[in-house]
């Protein structure tokens, strides 16, 4: 019940990532720079109100406990704000669609952090051990696979199915107000499925302190100072947004790659989906077994991210050298799926690792301070996480715009070098800032024998 809550996270990523700068850059005519400054100032707006739902949720005293007030708030604002996203009112001009995606964008993801923020807490209060966080880690990220995978099903085969007129169905503006109406409804009940069946467990969860005096803007502060004075939590949050950066420009390119650059279906591409997210199924599910033979999680996280950088960019640089399948030649769709599929292990791997890392970061908390503050540092968690559909769609935009891509552009009317310059971005370019992130993670320093020292020091005390 825990890790099926993923699924409305699944759910809003991936239609971030992959249908939103689209939506308002294919569709309704919205610049891929005003896209960008949109994004940029939901995520300003994240930067602010994530660490204040964290801390207040920390503090939070009710007969339900901390998490779960919020999460039962957080179910039905998150869906609905999530439909309006995707469902502006038609004949809105270009300043008034820029300013609707600004207004929806920061209430979807608040309205997300409501509930995902005191969600993701749960991981470290669920349980103390070392590799049991990384099995619900790893349960987490399946659910999120799930998510996804529903998004790619639903969307690409039923909503954005061909028509006469649209031959592309992405491009058909009366399909996104359905596709949000559905998922909508998804994520509203799977809130309360995560809420509801995880309530029995509400009495032996970790409680806001008694001498706690409640939310207020100087404890936040005060936590979040705390929260960035151990080198681990700097490093952890560096290597998260890095990813999400990159992730999110995949995310929100792949479309324009697929159907531009390669010359897929979308039929094609709604195929190569269930591939991929199984693979990161299986990474995902392998990130447990991997961490009892790999004893430190630093090691994992940076196999994963060197795994996924190599074989998502691989087609693409051989593509680029000459050395890869034509657009039209039926062994490249093959070819690109079992490579994406591969890649996709990494991202299983590697998520697990950054969610378990975090949980064990708050014994460090609770080792120095005092007192368990979960929800300030998987705010930082929730900001990453929302960083794969706002920074990604930041360097997106400018790509579209620095390619020349058009509105409503086709196989028979993009420039040869706007197809040049999206493939420079998605190959080497990934590569390149996957090996940053890599660089970034090698400073975490909480090593196994030190997280059991500090469980010891804990439970004595306790």
């Amino acid at each position: 019940m825990f890790a099926a809550g993923q699924i409305p996270e699944g759910i809003q990523t991936t239609s971030f990532g992959f249908f939103l700068l689209f939506f308002y850059n294919q569709v309704l005519g919205l610049s891929g720079f005003h896209a960008s400054i949109a994004i940029v100032i939901a995520l300003l707006f994240d930067a602010i109100s994530d660490p204040i739902i964290g801390s207040w949720s920390d503090s939070y005293k009710h007969r339900w406990g901390r998490r779960h007030p919020f999460m039962y708030a957080g179910a039905a604002p998150f869906a609905i704000c999530f439909y309006l996203l995707f469902s502006p009112p038609a004949g809105l001009s270009e300043q008034q669609v820029f300013w609707w995606l600004v207004v929806f964008s920061v209430l979807t993801r608040t309205t997300q952090s409501i509930y995902s923020i005191p969600h993701t807490a749960l991981t470290a209060e669920l349980s103390t051990d070392y590799q049991e966080r990384t099995q619900l880690s790893s349960l987490r990220q399946v659910f999120q696979n799930v998510g996804s995978l529903m998004v790619f099903l639903i969307g690409l085969q039923i909503y954005f199915g061909a028509t006469p007129q649209y031959p592309n169905g992405q491009l058909n503006p009366e399909a996104y107000p359905k596709f949000a109406a559905m998922f909508a409804a998804i994520i509203f009940f799977g809130v309360l499925l995560t809420a509801g069946g995880t309530h029995s467990h509400i009495p032996f969860l970790p409680q806001a302190q008694p001498t706690s005096r409640g939310f207020s803007l100087g404890q936040v502060m005060r936590e979040a100072g705390q929260a960035f004075g151990f080198r681990s939590f700097q490093v952890i949050v560096l290597t998260a947004i890095l990813f999400g950066m990159t992730m999110g420009m995949v995310s929100a390119l792949s479309i324009y790659l697929g159907t531009l650059y390669f010359q897929f279906s979308l039929a094609l591409i709604g195929l190569s989906f269930p591939a991929s997210t199984f693979g990161a199924s299986l990474g995902a599910a392998l990130a447990t077994p991997l961490g009892r033979i790999f004893n430190e999680k630093k090691t994992l996280l940076i196999f994963g991210l060197l795994w996924y950088a190599f074989w998502n960019t691989l087609p693409i640089i051989l593509s680029l050298l000459g050395l890869f399948p034509k657009p039209g030649d039926p062994l490249l769709f093959y070819l690109v799926m079992t490579s994406n599929a591969i890649c996709a292990m990494g991202i299983g791997v590697l998520m697990a690792m950054i969610w378990s890392m975090i949980a064990d970061i708050t014994d460090q908390h609770e080792e120095r301070h005092g007192g368990r503050n979960e929800g300030i540092y998987f705010a930082a968690s929730s900001f990453a996480t929302k960083a794969i559909s706002g920074f990604g769609i930041v360097i997106s935009g400018v790509v579209v715009d620095l390619a020349g891509i058009q509105r409503g552009a086709t196989i028979e009317t993009i420039d040869p070098e706007s197809l040049w310059t999206l493939a420079m971005a998605m190959g080497p370019g990934v590569l390149t800032l996957i090996t940053i992130t890599a660089i970034a993670a090698s400073f975490y320093d909480l090593s196994k024998a030190e997280q059991s020292r500090i469980r010891a020091v804990i439970l004595e005390r306790t």
